[in-house]
């Protein structure tokens, strides 16, 4: 049904833990065969079901039950299913699970027909903050560089050999100033702020066309 790929675990700061386990996928076939989006929709918890009944069309309709089924596996890790879930959402809508799965950080993101899931397992659920972003690579765009971007960040772009890399770079960029927000909770803020030392960042490549980072900020630091 949907085309999984399972990233390797990622240590923060060469710890064994918290790991964080990470799940991409292509939902374009729940895009393409409505009996597919609406079978698999009936099987999401009540809150993600209502979420993905109010999006506007079709393609929507579809990241936003793939981002669920996305993260009922992860979930099945741990032997929990997303349609056992209840949420509470933040201030600007970060969510997280309500009950004994609480102490499983997740986040998730979607761009075009990619989406993806973050879980990190918290012993220490109270000092540490997930987010993720994921970003189709598209055209450059200087104005929202020079509107958005932090001088570290244009400075940075300056030193891209080529537009492919240029490209590339700026969509990175865009995915950790996202995933930061998203982690911390606060909402996208631009200039994007530089991020503090408690900040950790992984990236990942997905294909020639997608990228994407994690972000984990250490409370505790």
């Amino acid at each position: 049904m949907l085309t999984i790929k399972l990233d390797e675990n990622f240590c923060l700061n060469g710890q064994e833990t918290p790991k964080i386990r990470l799940i991409v996928a292509n939902v374009t076939p729940l895009m393409e065969d409505q009996a597919l989006q609406g079978k698999a929709m009936a099987a999401l918890s009540p809150q993600r079901r209502a979420k993905a009944e109010a999006c506007g069309n079709s393609r929507v309709r579809a990241l936003s039950i793939g981002v669920a089924l996305a993260l009922d596996r992860l979930l099945a890790e741990h032997g929990w299913r997303e349609q056992q879930m209840t949420y509470t959402e933040g201030e600007h809508g970060k969510p997280s699970f309500d009950g004994e799965a609480s102490h499983l950080a997740f986040n998730l993101s979607h761009s075009a027909s990619m989406v993806a899931a973050a879980m990190m397992t918290q012993p220490c659920a109270d000092t540490m903050l997930l987010g993720v972003d994921i970003q189709r690579i598209t055209r450059y765009r200087p104005e929202l560089v020079r509107r958005m971007f932090n001088a570290n960040d244009r400075a940075e772009l300056a030193t891209c050999k080529d537009e492919a890399a240029r490209e590339r770079r700026f969509a990175q960029l865009w995915c950790r100033a996202e995933a930061y927000a998203k982690a911390t909770g606060n909402g996208l803020q631009w200039p994007f702020p530089i991020p503090p030392h408690n900040a950790q960042f992984m990236d990942f490549d997905v294909g020639e066309d997608y990228c994407g980072c994690i972000c984990v900020v250490d409370m505790k630091e």
